[in-house]
């Protein structure tokens, strides 16, 4: 499938409206798109990323971006900067949305999505922002995607038990991956 991800914009023709999915849960996500996104980017609280296939206007997927911070809870050490531990919280970007839409599950959109926000941290935030982590809270049925893509969850008891774990990734260990 060929894909085109950018930036949803207040003027812009992107077809929401028509975005769907099934499963009760994930009814948020597809209120947000279609009643939120275009809102929350003229408030500055969130981004959002849209895709689509070439040619349509009808969206198959989103995510939203938003900043953050990580407590690392001495879970987690950057070795790079000696007393980093010191500080309470991290800078990072948080993945506050994302979602297929349904019956696009399984075709590798969501990958395609995540890896574009990152692009969007690494290229955009990074040089020009202190930026350590992209961080999210992930549903239970969501944690191994993401695990595969090389996030990891935070080790707290409080986090392990909780109902959409906390899960980041160290955008440095990436660069590092990258030059290697």
């Amino acid at each position: 499938m060929a894909v085109t991800i950018k930036k949803l914009e207040a003027a812009n023709l992107d077809q929401v409206s028509r975005f769907r999915m099934h499963e009760q849960e994930d009814q948020p996500l597809q209120i947000f798109i279609r009643r939120d996104a275009r809102k929350s980017a003229q408030a500055n609280l969130t981004q959002t990323y849209v895709a689509k296939e070439e040619g349509e206007r009808h969206i198959k997927g989103y995510i939203s971006l938003m900043c953050a911070e990580i407590k690392l809870e001495k879970t987690y050490e950057i070795p790079d900067k000696i007393g980093a531990d010191k500080y309470e919280y991290h800078p990072a970007v948080r993945i506050a949305r994302l979602a297929v839409e349904s019956g696009h599950a399984g075709t590798g959109l969501g990958r395609q999505l995540v890896e574009t926000a990152i692009g969007v941290v690494l290229l955009s935030i990074m040089p020009n922002v202190g930026c350590r982590f992209v961080v999210l809270d992930a549903k239970p049925k969501s944690i191994g995607f993401y695990r595969h893509l090389g996030f990891r969850l935070l080790e707290t008891e409080d986090n392990k038990t909780a109902a959409t774990p906390l899960m980041f990734m160290d955008l440095k260990n990436l660069l590092d991956q990258q030059a290697a």
